[in-house]
């Protein structure tokens, strides 16, 4: 073994039918000084019952499967071993590996060795932690669509592309007497333009995709009496919050999760503004403050019959993402995004309208990412191949050339070829332990 095998339960903590514990690395002279099969080791991918024994003889019975390497998830050999789920078996089948020889798995290092081995690029090792953490079907899709290899397509058809302007350059340069140029100017900027618009399409799906993945915040705020926490019920499709005729009755903020559309959306019931707040209200809007500056969207909440009262709200929402909505339709007459929290006149249209202000944005492409480092380094690409066509207009061939080189080191280290450690121990520590 080239390292020390790893072990990890790789099912969730707790009591269940069946519970799996992993070990990547392990050769199956380990695995025999803590696991005896019945009718001796078994053929790769072939599940064998097993007796689990430590120091103190057998503690429990199940199944062992051997994945041989390089032909398993990790790249090396890989050893599941089916247990009873309750914790106390699990932590005795981990204490017996690590007197075998094992250790335990530090966090997404199977991942980890599968993409150092070759096994997948960085790109699907996100998309595991993306499949991980979706919150709604639509997540998962983004998800699988990483883990079926979109967003390494995509690198990879950049690169290529990328590579056969650089050789275009390189030849003009090398030998620029003999017209070697197989494409005129004019289809080579219209070539690098073309791959620089994929690159920044591709990055500007990431805010979407983040949201479709891990949910989004938005903030209900508005004057007192505004209707929000009768709207904030309405939306979550039960009462949560505190509704009264008595100004200020929301002190704290409420929070709830609903799934609007194809968003999980955790609405925040902030108090209402006004000029005279008790003390303890003071410290409810300080708080509704703070949390609603990093909300992704707000909901200002006007009422119709009152709309003047709103003012405040709509000046702190200047600058952000934000919805006006009108409420309390039946008191006034009132335009636009309008509802009636009481009778769920115009919530289902106000739902319909977060989840398009939320996720709505340039979905139609080839490819939506939900990765903060894939939409760098790919706004990296496009600015390095802009940076191409203004060389080739001004500078020259060799200047142009080196934009290229720049835009293929930013794609190399988007899908792993070229990666820092600090970057991998960075992306990993993001991952259970198991993964």
């Amino acid at each position: 073994m080239s390292e020390q095998a790893i072990v990890a339960a790789a099912t969730p903590w707790g009591r269940g039918a069946i519970s799996l514990v992993r070990l990547s690395g392990a050769e199956p002279e380990l695995l025999l000084r803590f696991c005896r099969p019945s009718g001796g080791f078994p053929p790769a991918r072939r599940a064998r019952l097993c007796t689990f024994f430590d120091a103190d003889g057998p503690f429990d019975e199940g199944l062992l499967t051997f994945f041989v390497g390089p032909r398993s998830v990790t790249g090396e050999h890989v050893a599941e071993l089916g247990c009873h789920g309750n914790p106390l078996v699990v932590e005795r089948l981990l204490a017996a590996a690590v007197s075998a020889g094992a250790r335990i798995a530090r966090p997404g290092e199977f991942t980890r060795r599968a993409v150092l081995n070759g096994r997948m690029d960085l790109t699907r090792a996100e998309a595991v932690m993306q499949a991980i953490e979706a919150a709604t079907p639509a997540g998962l899709r983004v998800a699988r669509a990483g883990l079926d290899g979109a967003v390494s397509s995509l690198c990879s058809g950049l690169r290529e592309g990328i590579v056969d302007v650089a050789a275009e350059l390189e030849a003009r340069m090398d030998y620029p007497g003999d017209e070697l140029a197989l494409t005129d100017d004019v289809a080579l900027v219209g070539q690098i333009l073309g791959m620089s618009e994929r690159a920044r399409s591709a990055a500007e799906t990431f805010r979407a995709g983040r949201r479709l993945v891990e949910g989004a915040t938005v903030a209900l705020v508005g004057p007192v009496n505004a209707g929000k926490s009768s709207l904030f019920n309405a939306l979550g499709g039960s009462e949560r919050a505190l509704v009264s005729p008595t100004p200020g009755t929301t002190r704290d903020v409420v929070e709830r999760r609903v799934l609007l559309g194809s968003v999980a959306v955790t609405l925040l019931d902030t108090a209402g503004l006004r000029d005279d707040p008790g003390a303890i209200e003071a410290e409810g809007l300080r708080l509704a403050a703070r949390l609603a500056a990093e909300a992704d969207l707000w909901l200002v909440v006007v009422p119709a019959h009152d709309p003047e009262s709103a003012r405040e709200a709509l000046l702190l929402a200047q600058g952000r993402p934000h919805l006006v909505v009108t409420n309390h339709a039946d008191r006034a007459a009132a335009t636009g995004l309008t509802t009636n929290a009481l009778t769920h006149e115009g919530v289902g249209r106000l739902a319909d309208a977060i989840a398009e202000a939320l996720v709505g944005e340039q979905l139609g492409g080839e490819v939506v990412i939900a990765s903060a480092r894939q939409r760098d380094r790919l706004l990296d690409v496009h600015r390095h191949l802009l940076g191409c066509v203004q060389a080739l207009d001004s500078a020259g061939p060799a200047v142009a050339a080196e934009e290229l080189y720049s835009a293929l080191e930013r794609l190399d280290e988007l899908s792993g070829r070229d990666t820092r450690e600090e970057v991998l121990d960075r992306l990993f520590s993001r991952f259970c332990i198991g993964k």
